[in-house]
């Protein structure tokens, strides 16, 4: 997984609004975005941790656990076109919070 296929994914989340392409191609997408936030929670959490109890800390922590709560299925009757764009929202935040240095307690 390299940054640029993050990029593309969380882009074609956006477009699967405006059209309607075929389901196995939904599908894929939707599971791409899933392996995306599983292996990005980690490095976000281990950012979240090391805020220690800061407020901002605890906020990432509650985002790790929610973009882990929607990769695993959010709900049914939620439309598949709303479900892209809420994992492509986590794929973004995780991005984010991975990107930032952890802090080292000293």
């Amino acid at each position: 997984m390299s940054l640029v296929d993050v990029t593309r994914d969380v882009r074609l989340a956006g477009a699967v609004v405006l059209s309607r392409p075929a389901s196995g191609a939904v599908e894929a997408l939707r599971d791409r975005l899933r392996a995306h936030i599983a292996v990005l929670a980690e490095p976000a959490e281990a950012y979240g941790r090391s805020l220690g109890g800061e407020w901002y800390g605890q906020h990432v922590l509650t985002c790790v656990a929610s973009a882990r709560n929607a990769a695993a299925g959010v709900e049914p009757g939620v439309r598949i076109d709303e479900e892209l764009l809420l994992l492509a929202e986590y794929v973004k935040t995780l991005l984010m919070y991975t990107s930032r240095k952890p802090r080292h307690s000293a």
